[in-house]
């Protein structure tokens, strides 16, 4: 006992001199923020009252005294008046444009409570549209309705007659359409579904309207462009962001154009978020070789976005056995899901991440489709060995136990999303059964086995509020405090490490490590300041958590009202 004593104050006198040192070789702030109760995660100073700021980055980090102990008389100091203080939080995977045409109206679902809710709402929507003019909308959810079945476009296509209706499933993974939206697809009884897609038939083989993964392609190529420019969604979603403590985020899945839109708003100063964007799979190894890599302060573009699968709530995720609630298909064959990339397409692209130097994620949901992808991204190393890939895979909602060591081995980083957990535990052993649903959602045991978690939302499939996934990651219950205990509390995360996942982890999925997650001397100055300490309040207070105030490089970029 006495041995470990001296060892920590040991270790706490090694870690005074290293800021000692820190400090007297850093320039003086410009800016102090002090009087604050701060959490860094930097491991060498856990904790600190007050933080010195520079040409947007952090010079000092430490007690009042230390750091107000630089203080020049140009310096702005600033009293935070014992408010917590985190680094920014970073959201590992999201969609922003699609969270900024929800922002701008487009119709949102997430509330339904029914489908003839959603009915009456596209009612509402067509009679104040010209005939023909499209109605677009998603995030509907059947889990949440009663009965909880697949809807089918009868009655909505009852009420639109002269609009043609696509809204789409919270998960992104199925849409419904109806006749007269089918009808402007070219959709009949012949119509066959792309491999990797479904078209959902009746007993008579008539289309229900209902297109899942690939299938939904035959729809979509028939809509409007989207209203709103790209970059308005974008300045949308940002406000959004900002306000709920988002510094920065992992974009899954843009287009080159895209690209050029958001280099555009960097360089106009309109850009405050730092975004880590993923080229969608069928632009990357062109992109990657006419362009390499981009690596900027606001938007760097590095990695690759594909899709192994679909979704467990639309039954399209790949499993290894059959689901428990669908076990057969249409034509009595077993139903596994769907693999919507071939397995070759994956090893094709994994090699060429590796030979180019981009980053590789891979939406693998199933327990096939995630063996498929550890699968392939081995097989690729074998063959081109790279030492810090830091390939991903994006989501692991469903492990077979036997491939959890292998992230450690193959240095795979799971991106994961907690409120999908608090979300889907409602009817995930229904789709899975009991044994199955031991690797649903498994954070605890891909934690333990030495592998760090990027944690994110997938908005706007889920809220883009931080805190809410921080709760979830903690609890496994929802905000309700269902159901007691938490669902499977085993694979709960501690405080720390859901708070980790949000910043210092979600920073090394995206090799920034070096540049954010924790406020740390010669690291960007990103941080938040909230109305409460999430470390040490009531568990059930954090999705309450308000943010007063957002900085990122130094600049405050958000004040709430």
């Amino acid at each position: 006992m006495k041995r470990d004593r001296r060892l920590r104050v040991v270790v706490a006198a090694a870690c005074a001199l290293h800021t000692r040192i820190l400090l007297a070789q850093s320039p003086p702030p410009q800016v102090i923020f002090f009087n604050g109760n701060i959490h860094t995660l930097d491991p060498s100073h856990p904790r600190a009252e007050a933080i010195g700021i520079t040409d947007g980055r952090i010079v000092a980090v430490g007690s009042n005294a230390e750091v107000r102990g630089r203080a020049q008389p140009a310096t702005r100091i600033e009293d935070l008046r014992g408010r917590t203080v985190l680094p920014g939080l970073i959201d590992a995977h999201c969609h922003v444009a699609g969270l900024g045409s929800f922002g701008l109206g487009r119709l949102n679902f997430g509330d339904a409570k029914s489908f003839d809710d959603v009915i009456g709402r596209i009612a509402a929507r067509a009679r104040s549209l010209p005939k023909g003019a499209w109605i677009v909308g998603g995030l509907w959810n059947h889990e949440s309705w009663p009965g909880r079945e697949l809807p089918s476009h009868d009655e909505l296509s009852a009420v639109t007659p002269h609009h043609p209706v696509w809204i789409k499933r919270v998960d992104g993974h199925a849409g419904l359409a109806n006749a007269r939206a089918m009808k402007a697809a070219g959709i009949s009884h012949d119509s066959s579904a792309p491999f990797g897609g479904e078209i959902v038939r009746d007993a008579a083989g008539a289309a229900t309207g209902l297109f899942v993964d690939n299938a939904e392609a035959l729809i979509e190529r028939h809509l409007p462009a989207e209203a709103s420019s790209p970059a308005t969604l974008i300045l949308k979603a940002q406000q959004m962001c900002l306000s709920v403590g988002l510094t920065g985020v992992h974009d899954a899945g843009i287009t080159p154009d895209d690209v050029d839109v958001y280099r555009e708003l960097a360089e106009s100063g309109k850009l405050k978020l730092r975004v880590y964007a993923m080229i969608s799979a069928r632009h990357a190894v062109d992109y990657f070789k006419e362009h390499g890599p981009l690596i900027g302060e606001r938007i760097t573009v590095r990695s690759c976005k594909l899709y192994a699968d679909g979704s467990l709530g639309s039954r399209g995720a790949w499993l290894l056995e059959p689901y428990s609630d669908r076990p057969r298909d249409e034509s009595g064959k077993p139903y596994v899901g769907l693999s919507v990339s071939k397995p070759e397409l994956l090893l094709q692209i994994a090699e060429d991440a590796l030979q180019r130097g981009y980053q590789m994620c891979t939406h693998a949901i199933g327990d096939r489709a995630n063996r498929e992808t550890i699968d392939a991204y081995a097989l690729a190393l074998s063959r081109h060995p790279r030492k810090d890939h830091r390939f991903r895979i994006e989501h692991v909602q469903l492990l077979a136990l036997d491939d959890i060591p292998r992230f450690k081995e193959h240095g795979i980083i799971p991106s994961m999303q907690p409120t999908h957990c608090t979300s889907d535990m409602g009817w995930i052993e229904e789709r899975v059964g009991d044994r199955r649903a031991r690797g649903a959602y498994a954070w605890a045991k891909l934690l333990r086995s030495g592998v760090p978690i990027a944690a994110g939302s997938d908005f706007p499939v889920e809220s883009h509020n931080p805190f809410y996934g921080i709760y979830a990651a903690v609890t496994r219950q929802n905000v309700k405090g269902e159901p007691e205990g938490g669902w499977h509390p085993e694979e709960r995360m501690t405080r720390t490490e859901a708070l980790r996942a949000f910043t210092l982890d979600a920073a090394y999925a995206a090799f920034e490590e070096k540049q954010k997650g924790s406020l740390a001397p010669g690291k960007f100055a990103d941080f938040i300041v909230i109305d409460r300490d999430i470390m040490t309040c009531d568990v059930r207070e954090i999705p309450q958590t308000r943010v007063l105030r957002t900085v990122i490089g130094g600049e405050t970029v958000y004040t709430a009202r």
